[in-house]
């Protein structure tokens, strides 16, 4: 789920997520980052913001 564009909530269970930019042809390298104790990981290349929620939702 995302709040907007540039920011994407992810499950607290996930430690490790890809990003690659989403835009097709026009996205970036995969890169691969894994969450530390921030709960928050901000991509490199294009800036999206990763949250692990802090409490799983139904």
């Amino acid at each position: 789920m995302s709040d907007n564009d540039n920011t994407v909530k992810v499950d607290p269970d996930i430690e490790t997520i890809c990003c690659d930019g989403g835009q097709d042809e026009l996205g970036h390298p995969a890169v691969y980052y894994t969450f530390d104790q921030s709960n928050k990981i901000i991509c490199s290349y294009c800036s999206k913001t990763y949250i692990r929620n802090k409490n799983k939702q139904s």
